[in-house]
């Protein structure tokens, strides 16, 4: 087996009626329409938003024109990965901050993805009270990073999503949602498959870590 003797790290948000969206997202709605008992087996309706969850936005979330989610390339979303935990700082995130994390962790050989432990859908801290600064943007690409993904409902509470628009325009892929709950900082390899929905503007994903 491939992964025989590695730890797999599920950071996957599930999805269930009643978890927390975005303000305005559609809640998500799950419906039995067959059962065993009756039918002899099961299937349900899902009605839910394409950023419902752990979820990817596409290019075309804020870029007209920009390439769906269907387009994304699943390797664009796996890699070597760095896990910093900025649950003490207070909003919004800026790059001083990450680069003080980022030292002090120090970055493994070929980092490719940033992942942000907030703790901001914890139900005792606001979640429209993080967000992150939009000098962000040039840090990451000097650091040659091409996924940013973060425990948040969204990386930003600004309106006209700019730093969404100015990553993904630099073809930095973002990842939302994350369950980084239990998960120390430190060095991983990240696996993020979001579904592939055609012409759609992000969609629901499986994230694990793979502890190096």
């Amino acid at each position: 087996m491939i992964l025989k003797g590695k730890r797999i790290v599920d950071i996957t948000s599930p999805i269930r009626q009643g978890m927390p969206v975005y303000p305005g997202d559609p809640e998500p709605v799950i419906r039995q329409i067959y059962s065993i008992e009756k039918d002899n087996f099961a299937l349900s309706a899902i009605n839910m938003g394409s950023h419902t969850g752990t979820h990817v936005d596409a290019p075309s979330h804020v870029i007209e024109n920009g390439s769906t989610v269907d387009m994304l390339l699943p390797e664009s979303f796996m890699g070597s990965a760095i896990l910093l935990d900025m649950s003490c700082i207070d909003s919004p995130i800026s790059a001083e901050h990450m680069e003080k994390a980022w030292k002090k962790i120090g970055p493994g050989e070929g980092t490719e993805v940033l992942l942000l432990k907030t703790g901001a859908i914890n139900p005792l801290k606001g979640t429209d009270e993080f967000c992150l600064s939009e000098d962000i943007t040039s840090w990451i690409h000097d650091k040659a990073l091409k996924v940013l993904g973060v425990d948040a409902l969204s990386i930003e509470n600004e309106n006209g999503l700019p730093l969404h628009r100015s990553l993904l325009s630099q073809g930095i892929n973002i990842i939302e949602c994350l369950n980084l709950e239990h998960v120390e900082e430190g060095h991983y390899t990240l696996i993020c498959l979001p579904l592939k929905i055609t012409g759609c503007d992000g969609a629901p994903a499986r994230a694990i870590l793979i502890e190096e």
